[in-house]
């Protein structure tokens, strides 16, 4: 395993609040894409979607070449569960979803030679891109486009829009609201399932991709790109036209955030370029 290209930016400009991160070992290549904050919490400085990435991160660096991917993700969600423990938080984040630790990830095992999906993050390989998104992410995605819209009917300007996101605030609730759902026993169309720590089930869920002999390369990339290539040159240039052009994202590309005012893109954003063997 080669890394040909690698990339990661913070949406504001500033790695210290970035909340994706990535590790390439002998064995694994893993993007861990840390949950947007949505609710006040801070653990000692750090925000929710921060601490699962670290904590998984620190799992990855760690696992037996051979280990499947119900075993890792078992293991990344172990980690986030005792994270609670120490810090005496557990009843806390049951009760509160929007308060948990948590974050999607994207695995390669070279031992193995497959792709693990949990949540949305994105790779490419052999020319057919590979996410599995929420339906959750679409029904919200479109009522903030349909909200934008009705502002600018009435005669807001995109620029007015850049500066006070009303219909972001107006879906705040419906985003917290989702988070219900978010490794619900209860399942529906809506739910999803991601690592947080709380259900035990969560790696029942992670979407396994295996890769044939041909595949020689890979990209492995968080959701903070509109359209995944296999440069990241022709991925960059892509994402810096989309936002030249929707830096509200909801025409284009429409999404549940835009480029908020100060911020440099949407959402944090990692790239890894793979050889594999």
């Amino acid at each position: 395993m080669e890394v040909v290209e690698e990339f990661i930016k913070s949406k504001t400009g500033d790695m210290a609040t970035c909340e994706d991160g990535y590790v390439v070992t002998e064995h694994f290549a893993a993007i861990i894409d840390g949950a947007t904050n949505k609710s006040s919490n801070h653990y000692d400085g750090e925000s929710p979607g921060q601490v699962a990435t670290r904590l998984c991160l620190d799992v990855v660096k760690h696992l037996d070449p051979k280990t499947t991917a119900h075993e890792a993700f078992v293991a990344m969600n172990k980690a986030i569960h005792e994270f609670y423990l120490e810090k005496g938080v557990l009843e806390l984040v049951k009760q509160s979803p929007p308060a948990r630790c948590t974050a999607s990830s994207i695995v390669y095992s070279a031992s193995r030679r497959e792709l693990w999906f949990l949540g949305d993050c994105v790779a490419l390989a052999n020319g057919t891109e590979y996410q599995f998104h929420k339906d959750l992410d679409l029904v919200l995605s479109n009522l903030r486009s349909l909200l934008l819209h009705v502002e600018i009917s009435r005669g807001a300007t995109e620029e007015e829009l850049l500066n006070d996101d009303k219909a972001r605030k107006r879906i705040i609730e419906f985003l917290q609201l989702q988070a219900e759902l978010q490794n619900s026993p209860y399942e529906c169309e809506y739910t999803y399932h991601v690592l947080d720590g709380i259900s035990e089930e969560t790696a029942d869920f992670v979407q396994v991709v295996p890769l044939d002999i041909h595949t020689t390369e890979i990209v492995l990339s968080s959701d903070g790109y509109p359209k995944l290539y296999t440069t990241l040159a022709e991925t960059e240039r892509v994402l810096a036209q989309t936002i030249e052009t929707d830096p509200l994202c909801y025409k284009i590309y429409k999404s549940t955030k835009g480029v908020v005012e100060g911020n440099i893109s949407f959402d944090d954003r990692t790239y890894l370029r793979i050889k594999v063997r």
